[in-house]
């Protein structure tokens, strides 16, 4: 390709796999590389409004009930998909002025990802012990990594923010590996964003900005694909009640991932991208069928946002 290779032997023939099998280029392969840098981009345009706005003022307004949960001292903060670490901030702030021990523990897919994470988290905490942990967590469960962390008399609180839990075709198996990398006093937190129909023609323009379309073509240039010879949609999926970003090609393309070439097609559609928009009954019955118990749930004034607190439910024999 005539440029560094940014994926692993197994990223190569999932990505591949996922194109030919299902037409879909997961969104988390998006991240590698220099996806961080666009990431961060979103993030910051996103401060002022929307998903990471409206978690951020719930975080801070509920987070002594989140925390309440535990009488440890020392804490585990373990942030699965971490982003660019920010969104866990109204709750270290709370545990700093708590004076509980904590030790930030970034987990994500991209190394570029959990550097920035790092950066960001040690400059307003420069005490803070951090332990950058580089895993697919769509993969398997991560027990070895939460059941080490204990082992010094810590406690687990693992979170799961930014309604990242949209992002998979597969929500049951992601909750599923985070269930299982838990014991029965760990606790998880997640914030996803919730169906509101009468706003989805608000909400579409957030997903044809420029900064959004730069993270979500991230791997079609990568292996091969000019913008210019592709066409963008924003779509709404009632059925699925989910935002969609397709690529529709306007002429034949070969591509190249590893050392593997196959075409596509003209008039073939790739799914970059989807944000499945929750209600709460379809929220807390996927926790419950899962395998989770709810322990808190709180929504945002609008009802535009919930989080969370969970707990594995333990099954008498």
């Amino acid at each position: 390709m005539g440029k560094k290779n940014i994926f692993t032997k197994r990223q190569e023939a999932e990505l591949i796999t996922s194109i030919q099998g299902r037409g879909e280029v997961p969104l988390k392969f998006s991240y590698l590389g220099d996806g961080a840098k666009m990431w961060a981009a979103i993030a910051k345009k996103r401060s002022g409004g929307g998903i990471n706005s409206a978690e951020t003022e719930l975080l801070k307004k509920k987070v002594k009930h989140f925390l309440g949960s535990f009488n440890d001292k020392k804490i585990n903060i373990i942030d699965i998909g971490c982003g660019d670490g920010t969104p866990v901030i109204p709750i270290l702030d709370e545990l700093k002025i708590q004076g509980v021990d904590f030790r930030y523990v970034p987990l994500d897919i991209s190394e570029d990802m959990l550097d920035l994470a790092e950066r960001n988290i040690g400059k307003l905490y420069p005490k803070c012990e951090i332990k950058k942990v580089l895993l697919d967590f769509e993969l398997g469960n991560f027990s070895e990594v939460t059941y080490d962390l204990k082992s010094d008399g810590y406690s687990n609180l693992l979170l799961f923010l930014g309604s990242t839990l949209g992002n998979f075709s597969d929500r049951n198996r992601v909750l599923t590996n985070m269930r299982d990398s838990m014991g029965s006093d760990d606790f998880l937190i997640v914030g996803v964003e919730m169906t509101n129909l009468s706003k989805i023609n608000k909400l579409l323009p957030h997903y044809t900005g420029k900064e959004v379309l730069d993270l979500t073509y991230n791997v079609p240039l990568k292996i091969g694909i000019k913008k210019s010879s592709v066409k963008n949609d924003v779509t709404w999926n009632e059925k699925e009640n989910q935002i969609e970003v397709w690529m529709t090609l306007k002429e034949d393309q070969k591509l190249s991932v590893g050392k593997e070439s196959f075409v596509l097609e003209k008039d073939e559609k790739i799914l970059l991208a989807r944000s499945v928009k929750f209600n709460e009954w379809i929220f807390t019955k996927l926790m419950s069928d899962v395998g989770f118990r709810t322990e808190l749930l709180t929504t945002s004034a609008d009802r535009g946002y919930v989080l969370s607190m969970i707990q594995p439910t333990r099954y008498s024999v």
